[in-house]
């Protein structure tokens, strides 16, 4: 059975195709045959060694997947062979291979139509994106920040937001990733760098933002902050600059904001299976039914491994790759 490993932390060449045992479904687990399964930052962040957990390696890779469940186990009395599952992130990655086992708190049945590849990113930024701005409700018509906006977790916080009535703004770094935000569904873009703060005061006006979602760190979070309301809301969900979150006292004290940091498996972890059943199931819907598109790049088979790595490690990308079982590679 074909499966992608990483056999050393922090090499880029440490990834193979491996010859790996079939999965057995052992008590309170499920085999899945993988359909989709997107290459995310955070896969990258565990294979280079920057992330909560390490695995003993060599190591599978692959942090959530959409599939069809093969076999169940005992002690799984909610999943049926056969069923079209989303497989959430936990701290066992694995989803990179023609089939493997799950959790069955870690998978959640979903509609058996709809693209699969669109279903994949529900588990994690789709997923991510809901819970950012289900966590401070802003009123109708404020506005939200986003950095790294031509992110897939800023294009499911564009589509989210519009339906809850709220005005976005992408932060980007180049006038390809601007392009890429408004076309993602961004209400304004600007520019990182110096200025930031004067163009993000010449779209605001009078106005002030309500939320800020970080997922880049660095002095952008600052210059950002600097123009949010009394008791906004800065949220770090992800730092792909490497650099810290920095506010100024200046504003952190006297407009009261509150920053706070986001790791979905901290959710998981902590909320009760019925309300993560009931997000994961209303997300699934959406994106089945077309209503959070997630942008794609390119898709390839298992076997591509390299090409497919290098892709979604590169920059200048128009969305996300993925692994898409029984096909051969497509860009």
């Amino acid at each position: 059975m074909k499966s992608i490993q990483f056999t050393a932390y922090g090499e880029a060449n440490a990834f193979r195709l491996a010859d790996a045992p079939e999965p057995q479904a052992g008590p309170g687990r499920v085999v899945v045959a993988l359909e989709a399964a997107p290459l995310n930052p955070s896969d990258f962040m565990v294979s280079d060694g920057h992330y909560p957990f390490r695995p003993e390696l060599p190591a599978p890779m692959g942090s959530e997947a959409v599939g069809r469940v093969l076999t169940v186990g005992p002690q799984v009395p909610d999943v049926q062979p056969g069923d079209r599952v989303l497989v959430l992130p936990s701290g066992v990655p694995n989803t990179w291979q023609e089939r493997f086992t799950a959790s069955a708190d870690r998978v959640v049945v979903v509609p058996a139509t709809g693209d699969p590849v669109q279903l994949a990113t529900v588990g994690i930024n789709a997923a991510t994106a809901y819970l950012l701005l289900r966590g401070t409700t802003p009123n109708s018509g404020a506005w939200v920040a986003v950095t790294a906006g031509n992110s897939d977790v800023a294009a499911y916080v564009y589509a989210l937001a519009q339906r809850e009535g709220l005005r976005t703004m992408g932060v980007v770094r180049s006038e390809d990733a601007a392009a890429a935000a408004r076309k993602a569904g961004a209400d304004e873009v600007v520019l990182a760098g110096e200025g930031l703060a004067d163009r993000v005061r010449s779209v605001l006006g009078t106005d002030q933002l309500s939320l800020v979602l970080d997922g880049v760190g660095g002095p952008s979070v600052g210059e950002l902050a600097a123009l949010a309301e009394v008791e906004a809301h800065v949220i770090s969900y992800s730092a792909l600059s490497g650099q810290p979150v920095a506010v100024h006292p200046m504003h952190l004290n006297f407009k009261n904001l509150h920053v706070d940091g986001f790791w979905l498996n901290n959710w998981l972890e902590r909320t009760p299976q019925a309300e993560i059943i009931a997000v994961y199931s209303r997300l699934a819907r959406l994106a089945a039914d077309g209503e959070l598109p997630s942008p794609v790049d390119s898709t390839y088979a298992l076997n591509d491994f390299d090409a497919a790595i290098r892709r979604a490690r590169s920059s200048g990308r128009n969305g996300k790759v993925f692994f898409v079982a029984g096909q051969e590679a497509r860009s």
